[in-house]
């Protein structure tokens, strides 16, 4: 499990890099409201973290299940997002204070979210 973790942070690390690109893009250069924005950054990295996440973390071969998988790393999303989007809302107001900024928040909400997808995705994603 401890190489396992490892490798699903270098592969979080990656997706994070295109994440939080995207929300910061979106939330200081097109203006949009950060939730929305950490919304599409999230996304924006889901895709690549799968393949990843599937081939080289838990080293799934063939095709098997694929459906099943699919499925389950959609719900798997659902949460890991709804998570990351309650710790946003929840921090949002420290940003809108000054007392931290968006890059904060988004950082505090993509730790929480990163336990939550790791333990969902290797127990109910990835688990052959």
């Amino acid at each position: 499990m401890t190489s396992q973790l490892l490798r699903f942070g270098a592969v979080a690390v990656a997706g994070l890099v295109v994440d939080l690109a995207v929300a910061m893009a979106l939330s200081t250069g097109a203006g949009w409201p950060l939730t929305l924005a950490a919304a599409c950054g999230f996304a924006a990295g889901a895709g690549l973290n799968y393949v990843l996440n599937l081939r080289w973390t838990f080293r799934v071969q063939g095709a098997a299940g694929a459906p099943r998988r699919i499925a389950a790393y959609a719900l798997t999303l659902g949460a890991t997002l709804l998570t990351r989007l309650l710790v946003v809302k929840a921090l949002e107001p420290m940003a809108g204070e000054g007392l931290v900024g968006p890059l904060f928040v988004l950082l505090a909400a993509t730790g929480v979210s990163f336990f939550v997808n790791f333990f969902l995705s290797r127990r109910f994603v990835f688990n052959p």
